[in-house]
């Protein structure tokens, strides 16, 4: 009889901070600080504004934080079969006591957006997490059970994050925000929009191939569970061959616009190393990559700095 898989921590407390994937959140954090800096502050430098900041950065942080928790929750059956050494849910740390953390972290996150509001005299930013707060809350049980909807979601999670920067720099100035769209600041991060959107895609279909097992027996409906292994591999490489036109469209503006043409070194050799493995078939190293993409991004930023 195989013996069971030792788990990561037999500590509730620390399964608990475990399943809000902390360094997924820093990242969210360091994310929006840099955004904020390099491509927002020299435009909107009001004494008000820091406070909004750190509370819609709070909000963010503790929403995100709060969606991994009910991923895990949501997501027991199959990470027994994909990552039987992490799956904590029901074994260290009880449903019951899982559910209480997504609440305590979602609390938060409401909490932090209501004094955004307050402070700016504004319900946008409510509104706006609502909407990505109930995307998120319904992705496990509903959007990643379905073909491809789980992963369109992530991306566009993740690709608002810059969006979202903007309108607390300036939530009662939508007008002024959307003309600034326009510049050249404005373009850079649109481009981190669309670039971070698009890796993420990628980052997500590549994580359901190589959950392709336990989602099979789950009954989801993800592209590799319906397309096989070998589809999906070659699904991949033409769409990270897409990728290197946005990314050499993103070298080119770089260049032209900001006059930094080595930066985009930062995520152009990872995401290189992305093809290189995903070629070999190497899966676990391709998702690494793409990851190590995401951050090259966040390196440019802090090269504006």
């Amino acid at each position: 009889m195989a013996k069971p898989p030792r788990l990561v921590t037999e500590s509730a407390i620390w399964a608990g901070v475990r399943l809000t994937r902390p360094w997924n959140v820093l990242m969210i954090v360091v994310a929006m600080y840099l955004i904020s800096e390099a491509l927002l502050s020299p435009l909107w430098e009001q004494p008000e504004t820091l406070g909004v900041f750190a509370l819609g950065t709070l909000a963010m942080a503790t929403l995100a934080a709060g969606a991994n928790v009910i991923n895990d929750y949501f997501d027991v059956a199959e990470d027994r079969v994909n990552r039987p050494d992490r799956a904590l849910v029901g074994r260290v740390i009880t449903r019951r006591q899982t559910m209480a953390l997504n609440y305590a972290l979602t609390g938060v996150s409401i909490l932090a957006t209501c004094g955004v509001c307050w402070a700016a005299g504004t319900l946008v930013p409510l509104a706006w997490m609502a909407v990505l707060g109930t995307l998120l809350w319904g992705y496990s049980p509903w959007f990643k059970r379905r073909f491809l909807r789980g992963n369109l979601v992530i991306a566009a999670s993740v690709a608002q994050l810059p969006l979202w920067c903007v309108l607390l720099h300036a939530p009662n100035e939508i007008a002024a925000s959307l003309q600034w769209l326009g510049s050249v600041h404005g373009g850079v991060l649109l481009a981190y929009v669309g670039l971070s959107g698009y890796v993420t895609v990628l980052r997500e279909i590549t994580k359901d191939w190589q959950d392709a097992s336990g989602d099979g027996e789950a009954g989801y409906d993800t592209l590799p569970v319906r397309w096989g292994e070998k589809r999906t591999q070659s699904l991949l490489q033409v769409l990270h061959w897409i990728g290197w036109i946005l990314i050499g469209a993103a070298w080119w503006a770089s260049y032209q616009w900001m006059h930094r043409p080595v930066s985009p070194l930062f995520f152009v050799l990872p995401y290189a190393a992305v093809h290189l493995q995903l070629t070999r078939g190497q899966i676990a190293s391709v998702s690494a990559w793409q990851k190590l993409t995401l951050a090259g991004g966040l390196l440019y930023l802090a090269g504006m700095l």
